[in-house]
């Protein structure tokens, strides 16, 4: 990169990180709640609020306390007198629509003040990789990943959403490069920096539990390239003489420690999650969720609980139960024409290639294109070196061990990708590119890293002008794709498949339509007056009578707060499903029933959207729901 942008490097990741930070906030004003945001809300406010963890104990509570506790400051009224909470075995769903729509709180308000911890968290996030990254890899390394990861159109889409995703790739990068700088900078500080890190992932998301058998992995390459043991002093070994069970230990111990260190913090946290957690409550909880579970895990469970001191790391326990049994339940997933409950191998790589901007696809290919040269010129190097065919391979596992000591940081990157990858690829959950984010954020470094590398070879006036041209078209490129997807960044599109009005052709669901345009549709109508009836079959968070009808109240004057509190007698707004069937005038669908409704068709018997799929809509709203009219 050029030396004025170097030297004003501070100012372009402010500038970059505003900008990020700009596009979110002005796309979270205008999404209505997606799926997940339903169960998240209410749970975080109830963590914050009552110490109670009945709601959503299916995910970890750190980033649904950041969207909670905003919510203390305003004078918003929980359900708690409400049967989802005081008797219902996680009671989320009713409890999220009660709490945001039918209790006379302000759905946009709650949203407001609950999505801008995560928002701010996102930036936060950026300014993590630019930090980091311009200590291992230098200044314009960090511009460019941080650049990537502020503009991509997928995080812009979900980082300011109350879900895990955003918050996973966060924490997720916090631990691989915590875990690399102490295994660089070895110390009892950053020992202490790596364990809290990977703590907090596991405080995020359940799928952090990958980490523990990565880790092992990544100590094993450390102990094995390495000359000399750890010099950690918190685990010295002076009084140890054998040389081999020196260094051995030195790397396993840290290991064992910070496994324990990591799940002892997980304990304290959940512990004040469960302070007023009633027992029953949890004990009911185990029963339903390990109904289809051996006797043996449902009994163990039910063991711990009844123990005031192991109640907190039982519900973390029985959280990581709910995950292994979700994702072996699998999840309606259309896919290019196809719908399953069950996976498809190539979902994560199609999503990847399809939702990736086609700017970065061909870094990525430039990249992969030099690691594969470096591989084949390492490979000939071997070949041609004179001598036995043993005294070969010692010198290559000499130059190996080498390598892995000089290129630590990247091979932790490097292999946790293709770690995570495989776990996606070969998982039963297909739930959109949102599953990724733990990995795009070190695909972003390791390819600005090789890419810029590769530029910075040319040392000709000509050669630098043509690669300065090139790096100047893709940034460009990608800034682009990125400012015109506004403000529809979940469904999101490159130009491979002619971009992002086809991609209900190829997914649904969080990759295209979670419910986010449902305030976008209600604007729309309202610019079109001539529109006196139209039926809505909406997917997502939020909703529609709301948005649409009048409420209504009691004889004294009270609101009624439940789902049949709304007058929409003289609504535009119509309810409307698959199974009413055929019909004519104004229909508007969310493309996630359009598409699914073949698979519970075929699965169930119910009426399919044959009749509409094939029609040409008359409007398209984000992408996400599709307007006909039928004559």
């Amino acid at each position: 990169m050029g030396k004025f942008i170097l030297n004003h490097s501070r100012l372009l990741v402010i500038v970059i990180l505003l900008a990020k930070f700009s596009l979110g906030l002005f796309t979270m004003l205008g999404d209505s709640a997606v799926v997940d945001e339903i169960a998240h809300i209410p749970a975080g406010y109830s963590y914050v609020a009552y110490s109670d963890f009945r709601l959503n104990p299916e995910h970890p509570p750190l980033l649904k306390d950041l969207a909670g506790a905003p919510l203390l400051l305003t004078d918003v009224e929980f359900p708690k007198d409400h049967i989802s909470w005081t008797e219902d075995v996680n009671g989320q769903w009713e409890s999220g629509w009660h709490f945001l729509y039918h209790y006379g709180n302000n759905p946009d308000l709650v949203l407001f003040f609950s999505r801008l911890p995560l928002l701010l968290l996102s930036v936060l996030f950026g300014l993590m990789i630019y930090l980091f990254s311009k200590k291992f890899f230098g200044t314009s390394v960090a511009l460019l990943a941080t650049f990537f990861f502020a503009l991509s159109p997928n995080f812009l889409g979900h980082s300011h959403l109350v879900t895990t995703d955003m918050g996973i790739a966060a924490f997720t990068f916090l631990a691989l490069a915590s875990l690399a700088y102490f295994l660089k900078y070895p110390s009892t500080r950053t020992f202490i920096l790596a364990t809290l890190a990977l703590a907090s992932a596991h405080i995020t998301k359940f799928s952090s539990v990958t980490l523990v058998p990565f880790y092992f992995g990544i100590f094993a390459i450390a102990c094995i390239s390495a000359k000399e043991p750890l010099q950690v002093k918190l685990f010295e070994l002076k009084s140890l003489k054998n040389k081999f069970w020196k260094k051995f230990l030195s790397f396993g111990l840290p290991y064992i420690f910070m496994m324990a260190g990591s799940m002892l913090v997980v304990w304290i946290f959940y512990i004040f999650h469960t302070l007023n957690f009633p027992q029953e409550k949890q004990a009911e909880l185990i029963q339903t969720v390990t109904a289809s579970y051996p006797d043996i895990v449902r009994n163990t469970l039910l063991t711990l609980s009844r123990t005031p001191f192991l109640k907190a790391i039982t519900q973390y326990i029985l959280g990581v139960t709910m995950v292994f049994g979700r994702v072996a339940g699998g999840n309606t997933t259309f896919f290019l024409g196809e719908v399953t409950n069950q996976s498809f191998k190539l979902y994560f790589p199609v999503s990847y290639l399809l939702k990736t901007p086609l700017s970065f696809l061909l870094f990525v290919a430039l990249s992969s294109i030099l690691l594969f040269r470096d591989a084949i010129q390492a490979k000939l190097k071997i070949l041609s070196k004179k001598g036995p065919p043993k005294a070969k391979v010692k010198k290559f596992w000499v130059d190996i061990k080498t390598y892995a000591k000089n290129y630590l940081t990247e091979i932790i990157f490097f292999l946790f990708i293709l770690y995570y990858a495989l776990i996606s690829i070969t998982g039963n959950l297909n739930l959109g590119i949102r599953h990724l984010f733990p990995i795009l954020p070190l695909i972003y470094v390791l390819v600005s890293k090789r890419s810029l590398r590769f530029l910075e070879n040319f040392k000709t006036t000509s050669g630098k002008l043509l690669a300065n041209g090139f790096l100047t078209v893709i940034v460009v490129w990608f800034a682009l794709s990125s400012v015109l997807a506004f403000p529809s960044y979940i469904s999101y599109y490159n130009e491979i498949i002619g971009g992002s009005g086809n991609a209900y052709l190829y997914f649904t669901d969080s990759n295209v339509d979670w419910g986010q345009d449902l305030k976008r549709f209600s604007n729309w109508l309202k610019d079109h007056p001539e529109i006196d009836k139209i039926k809505l079959d909406y997917f997502g968070g939020g909703e529609p009578k709301y948005y649409m009808c009048l409420r209504k109240f009691d004889e004294t004057g009270k609101l009624i707060k439940n789902a049949s509190g709304y007058n929409c007698d003289n609504s535009v707004y119509e309810r409307y499903q698959v199974n009413d069937g055929p019909t004519k005038g104004w229909i508007a669908v969310s493309v996630t029933f359009l598409q699914n409704a073949r698979w519970y068709h075929e699965l169930y018997g119910q009426q399919d959207y044959d009749w509409l799929r094939d029609q040409e809509p008359y409007a398209k709203i984000g992408n996400s729901i599709f307007i006909y009219r039928i004559r």
